[in-house]
């Protein structure tokens, strides 16, 4: 699928190549665009993202005459399961928008082509160092991130005021954060929650467990956690929820992602954690008013957040164009003018030079969290390695199970054995 831009482009060029013809033909010489070398870029996003990608990948064939590029795009569901159909009839593009949860996966499979050394090698030495290892599998580079976000905990800072919570500082713990929600609840007249219900969502156990210093996988792809680390998180949220500072049961099992369902948005809560690209430029007026953006709580002075990558972009093992295929993901990672085009679309960029060049032109809630990523970012760890095959399943795992804990189906200690036995499943090869 085309957005009517790269249409637009298709038919330019072939009017293009339909004069050449005639005048090679007319000559008896051959056809210059018959030397170009033709690859394929698939990637996921919305008709936005298209509009600056075709503008950035259109610069990058006026800058590479010797390279034509053909585009396809799809929501990230549809995008999956058309690249598994590609792969299986080998048939996959030459650049590939990668997640992080599947990078994995695929190098595994031996689908992606490694990207610091061979025929794909692409720069990195702009690219922060943090996020290149979550394309990283066994020292081997397999998927470059173009952008990166980190994880961020954001508050009502007004209503925060009004209620008489402390606003969060450097080095405040999660001691801190409870008693704010809880006096944001009473002062309410115990109608606006503290903070939506966090126990159930796997990307801030995470947060808690590297404060521990532990992961949720190994290097070798193992749960790099126990039973007894579910239990002591799954109680820490417990007594927020009991005690009102955290959402209810019928609040919490209704969050699907949707902005419809979100506590924070219906006003229901003050604050959560997130991750900052989430912060667009529409966010204020979706959420209703301004909000503030701070590293999550800590009680052992280690951050546990870790510099993120947003996506990644890879070459197909099976590529035949593999030195053009790096030449374009070098183009839209490090390239300035590329960079100006991309803009926010991806998240921030991963690139230093780019980032600060697309940092200052930002305004709104983009720039806050700009500024926020700025300020926490020497703070954050490596990103982890690709989690393995199965990942996926252990967080709605998590987050199932953990419904069963806040409607008191069955004990926290019951629930962690079973969502640990799951788990392990999950990840068996």
């Amino acid at each position: 699928m085309r957005s009517a831009h790269a249409w637009n482009r298709f038919l330019a060029a072939t009017a293009a190549a339909t004069l050449i013809l005639g005048g090679a033909a007319a000559c008896g010489g051959d056809d210059a665009a018959d030397s170009r070398t033709t690859i394929r870029f698939d990637w996921w996003g919305n008709p936005d993202r298209a509009a600056v990608t075709e503008k950035a990948v259109d610069l990058f064939e006026q800058k590479n005459p010797t390279i034509k590029v053909e585009t396809s795009y799809a929501e990230f569901n549809a995008y999956f399961q058309k690249l598994a159909t590609q792969i299986a009839g080998g048939g996959a593009p030459d650049v590939l928008q990668m997640d992080y949860r599947y990078v994995r996966e695929y190098a595994d499979r031996n689908v992606l082509a490694r990207l610091d050394a061979g025929d794909a090698k692409v720069d990195t030495s702009g690219v922060t160092p943090q996020v290149l290892s979550g394309g990283t599998v066994n020292g081997k580079l397999f998927g470059i991130p173009p952008t990166q976000n980190t994880q961020v905990f954001s508050y009502d800072f007004a209503e925060w005021a009004k209620s008489g919570a402390t606003a969060p500082k450097d080095g405040w713990k999660w001691a801190d954060l409870q008693a704010a929600a809880q006096k944001i609840y009473d002062a309410s007249g115990r109608k606006v929650h503290g903070i939506g219900d966090f126990g159930g969502i796997e990307d801030w156990f995470e947060v808690w467990l590297r404060q521990q210093g532990k992961a949720l996988y190994t290097p070798e792809g193992k749960l790099g956690y126990t039973a007894a680390d579910v239990v002591a998180w799954w109680k820490l949220s417990d007594g927020w929820r009991r005690s009102g500072a955290s959402t209810p049961a019928e609040l919490t099992a209704k969050v699907d992602g949707s902005q419809a369902n979100d506590p924070v948005t219906q006003k229901k809560a003050t604050s959560g954690f997130g991750y900052d690209s989430g912060f667009t430029p529409t966010s204020w007026e979706t959420l209703g008013r301004e909000f503030r953006l701070a590293p999550f709580p800590s009680d052992t002075g280690r951050l546990g957040q870790y510099a993120k990558p947003a996506m990644m972009f890879s070459v197909a093992q099976r590529s035949e164009h593999k030195p053009e295929a790096a030449k374009l993901i070098n183009f839209l990672v490090n390239d300035p003018e590329a960079g100006a085009i991309l803009g926010m679309s991806r998240g921030l960029p991963a690139n230093g030079t780019v980032r600060d060049g697309v940092g200052g032109k930002l305004t709104g809630p983009p720039l806050v969290a700009f500024q926020y990523e700025q300020a926490v970012g020497p703070k954050l760890d490596q990103a982890p390695p690709p989690p393995p095959k199965g990942a996926g399943t252990v967080k709605s795992t998590f987050q199932r199970v953990y419904d069963d804990v806040i409607f008191e189906r069955t004990t926290i200690e019951a629930a962690a054995e079973k969502f640990l036995a799951e788990a392990q499943k999950a990840i068996t090869p």
